[in-house]
C-alpha cells in the first residue's frame, strides 16, 4: 500500500512539474478598447451651414457626400464663387494653414487658400472655403460670404 502511495504521489509530482515546465500560460486580458472618430456629420446636415440664397444671389449645391458639401454661389447667370464645407478630420493636415492664422472671421481663424481662396477652421475640425470663380468677386465679398454660412450651427453651438 505503501508502495502504491508512493506512486500516485511521484506520478502526480511529475505531473505537476511537466504542467509548470510547459511554457507561460496565456492569460486573456480584454481588448483594449477600440477607437472610436466621431461621425463625419452628413452632406444634408452640412447643406444647412451654408447661405441662404435671396431674389439677387441664387445657391446651387453641386457635389455631396459624406463629409463634404459644395456648392456655387451666383448671381443671375454669372457664377462667382464655391463654397466648400468639409470635415478635416479626414484629412487633419487641412487643419496646418490655420496654426498661425493672425486672421479671424465670425471669430474662427481665417487664411488665405492663394490669390482666389478665403477659408475659416470651425471647431478645429470643419474647414469652410469660399474661392472666387469671377473677377468680380473681391476678398471682402469672399470674407460676407463666409460671414452668412451658419458657423454656430457647424460648431454645435
Amino acid at each position: 500500500m505503501k508502495k502504491l502511495t508512493l506512486l500516485v504521489v511521484l506520478l502526480g509530482g511529475v505531473w505537476f512539474l511537466f504542467r509548470s515546465c510547459s511554457g507561460p500560460t496565456e492569460i486573456s486580458s480584454p481588448p483594449p478598447p477600440a477607437i472610436t472618430r466621431p461621425e463625419p456629420p452628413k452632406a444634408v446636415t452640412l447643406n444647412s451651414v451654408f447661405p441662404k440664397g435671396s431674389d439677387e444671389f441664387k445657391l446651387t449645391f453641386t457635389q455631396e457626400k459624406e463629409g463634404f458639401a459644395q456648392a456655387e454661389w451666383s448671381k443671375g447667370s454669372t457664377k462667382l464663387a464655391t463654397i466648400a464645407i468639409t470635415d478635416t478630420n479626414t484629412n487633419p493636415s487641412a487643419r496646418d494653414k490655420f496654426r498661425e492664422a493672425s486672421k479671424k472671421l465670425a471669430g474662427y481663424p481665417a487664411a488665405a487658400v492663394g490669390s482666389q481662396g478665403t477659408a475659416v477652421l470651425v471647431a478645429d475640425r470643419f474647414q469652410v472655403q469660399v474661392r472666387s470663380t469671377s473677377p468680380a468677386f473681391s476678398a471682402a465679398d469672399r470674407d460676407a460670404l463666409v460671414a452668412k454660412c451658419n458657423l454656430q450651427a457647424l460648431a454645435g453651438k
